[in-house]
């Protein structure tokens, strides 16, 4: 499971000890779903287009997600490298967990090989945002249910529902948007990197685009 712990009273970020494998293990056709597959530490390459830029989900965390078809995962990166949207990435690295909860890598080397347009985010509802699409892009419409709660240095709140549920929209800080124009009530279209923050998933937009009126905004 993939998820993020903003701050000490959220839960400080750590990552459990990993034991490393020999060997990094690789699927030509679906290594992202294969990482996914694999016990914490074992070493890994991955392969996919970049689909959540570098150090927008700061200052949380500064790495970046990436995707191949429906398959995603989130990059641990503290090897100060800069990564775009768009481009393809070959990672190798340690599958970890964060309190037993995020499920990314911890990458020892990350390669550029290219570029490639980014995968489009799957409509879903708010209800089915969850296990199944984490780690991928997807895009819901619904209602604001709630203010925009400021989570001080982290980022911003807010939950949107379209009849089947709702779920948590959480805004970084990193990525610059902003939430002045979200309120209650408001009818809005939200893109985003489908995560887990503890025993609720979200959706986390990346860039000002990702999130839209509907209608309803002023």
């Amino acid at each position: 499971m993939l998820s993020f712990f903003r701050g000490a009273s959220r839960g400080a970020a750590a990552f459990l000890a990993i034991s490393i494998t020999a060997g990094p293990l690789f699927a030509a056709g679906d290594s992202i779903r294969f990482a996914r597959d694999q016990a914490e530490g074992t070493v890994v390459t991955v392969q996919g287009v970049v689909s959540v830029p570098s150090g927008a989900f700061a200052p949380n965390d500064e790495g970046f997600a990436i995707q191949k078809g429906d398959s995603g995962i989130y990059i641990h990166d503290a090897l100060g490298g800069s990564y775009a949207l768009g481009q393809k990435v070959v990672v190798t690295g340690a599958v970890a967990n964060s309190y037993g909860q995020v499920l990314g890598i911890q990458p020892t080397a990350i390669a550029v090989t290219g570029s490639h347009p980014v995968h489009p985010a799957k409509p879903i509802d708010t209800g089915d945002v969850g296990e199944g699409s984490e780690g991928t892009l997807v895009r819901i419409q619904g209602t604001v249910v709630d203010d925009v709660f400021d989570d001080g240095a982290y980022g911003y709140r807010f939950h949107v529902d379209d009849g089947s549920g709702e779920v948590t929209v959480f805004v970084y800080t990193g990525t610059g948007i902003d939430v002045s124009g979200v309120a209650l009530g408001d009818e809005v279209e939200i893109t985003g990197f489908s995560g887990q923050f503890l025993d609720h998933y979200e959706v986390n937009p990346r860039v000002a685009s990702d999130i839209e009126e509907v209608s309803g905004c002023d």
